[in-house]
């Protein structure tokens, strides 16, 4: 039973790198930051690059995006460390919602002689960004990224793991939060494998980088080339990784 519940209080609403909520009265943290890069060239398509981490209030920050861009079929560039379960659910669920793809990549500059922006494959995704990988319609993982996974906890619970108590009221929050992430894998036509696989390895230790064969298994990865719209060729990502 005790190992039940240590393996379960590995998920909750935010996981080790979350940050408190801003309405808890807490000064505020930094969130995911979404810039859009619209098409500037006729094999190009429009992308949005979203950095940092999932907070409670990134959902919001995303309406906001898609109140002034037509963000519909467009790729969706992750750049994160994780972040909050519930931010990372309704983040996702907006997402699959207007048909997004994703990728793992960060933004820099081409070394074409111009100042378009572009983004690159040497990227991670870590922790609850990876389920936000799940969102796409269509996903990519350039070899060149990284995808890591780890036990999620408590945000107030992230010190002194093996030391702090537990109460009922906060395992039941954590059998709560594992059927909301696993509707989630479901809804978002993934695999319980991203799951399991992140409930092996312990909050207090080094993430686990997923091989090609688990993001296969995850369903993380669905397409071996950039997700493309009508046809275009993904700015910054060649056909190939």
């Amino acid at each position: 039973m005790t190992k039940f519940f240590a393996m379960a209080l590995a998920l909750a609403s935010s996981c080790h790198f979350a940050w408190a909520d801003e309405s808890a009265g807490k000064k505020a943290q930094p969130s995911m930051r979404f810039e859009w890069h619209a098409a500037d060239c006729a094999h190009c398509v429009n992308w949005i690059y979203a950095v940092g981490p999932i907070t409670d209030r990134t959902p919001k920050d995303f309406e906001r995006l898609t109140a002034e861009n037509d963000v519909r079929g467009v790729i969706m560039v992750l750049n994160s460390p994780g972040g909050s379960v519930s931010g990372a659910i309704a983040l996702g669920t907006q997402m699959r919602a207007l048909d997004l793809n994703t990728t793992v990549g960060r933004a820099g500059v081409s070394n074409s002689g111009t100042a378009r922006a572009q983004w690159l494959p040497d990227a991670s995704c870590s922790s609850m960004c990876a389920f936000l990988l799940l969102a796409g319609k269509e996903r990519h993982v350039p070899s060149e990224a990284k995808v890591k996974v780890h036990q999620i906890w408590l945000a107030d619970k992230n010190k002194n793991i093996l030391d702090n108590r537990y109460t009922a009221d906060e395992i039941a929050l954590v059998q709560r939060d594992i059927a909301r992430l696993a509707r989630y894998e479901w809804d978002m036509t993934g695999s319980i494998d991203l799951l399991e696989r992140a409930l092996q390895v312990p909050a207090w230790g080094p993430m686990h980088q997923l091989s090609a064969d688990e993001l296969g298994s995850a369903k993380i990865r669905t397409r071996n080339v950039v997700p493309r719209r009508n046809g275009a060729v993904a700015a910054g990502l060649a056909d190939g990784d």
